[in-house]
C-alpha cells in the first residue's frame, strides 16, 4: 500500500506534537528543592573562592557578618541576585522578592525547574528545619 505525501506529513506533525507536549509536561512538573538562599556573587565565586560567604566574612567586609547579612549586602549593594545553593548545584530564582526574608537560611523551594537555564520558577519558599 502506497502512502500519500499528505498522510506522511500528517503523521510526522502528529508525532512531533506528541513529543513537544510530552516535553512541556515534563518541564512543568512541580519540584521541591532544598538548599540555602544565597546570592549569585558568592555562589558563583564573584567575590568568594569557596561558593560561600566565608571569604567575605573572614576578610571583614563591612556589612558581611554572617550568611544573612552577606547575602543581603551582595544583593542590595553589589549587584547580586538571590539563588538557591543546593548540595551540588546553584539554581537561579525567578522571584527576587520572596527570597529576601529567607536570606542565608536553609529552605525548601517549591516550583518548576527550567533545566536549560537552571532557573527555578518559585511557587513557595519555606524554612527547612
Amino acid at each position: 500500500m502506497k502512502l500519500s505525501l499528505k498522510y506522511k506529513i500528517a503523521v510526522a506533525v502528529a508525532s512531533m506534537t506528541t513529543i513537544l507536549v510530552s516535553y512541556a509536561s515534563a518541564k512543568d512538573e512541580t519540584v521541591i528543592m532544598r538548599g540555602a538562599i544565597s546570592d549569585s556573587q558568592c555562589a558563583y565565586n564573584v567575590h568568594s573562592d569557596s561558593h560561600s560567604h566565608e571569604w567575605m566574612i573572614k576578610k571583614g567586609v563591612y556589612g558581611a557578618n554572617d550568611d544573612k547579612s552577606c547575602t543581603l549586602k551582595c544583593v542590595k549593594e553589589m549587584g547580586g541576585r538571590y539563588v538557591l545553593v543546593g548540595p551540588k548545584e546553584v539554581y537561579r530564582l525567578d522571584d527576587q522578592t520572596l527570597p529576601e526574608k529567607f536570606a542565608g537560611d536553609k529552605v525548601k523551594v517549591t516550583g518548576t525547574l527550567d533545566p536549560k537555564t537552571h532557573t527555578l520558577h518559585v511557587q513557595k519558599i519555606e524554612e527547612d528545619k
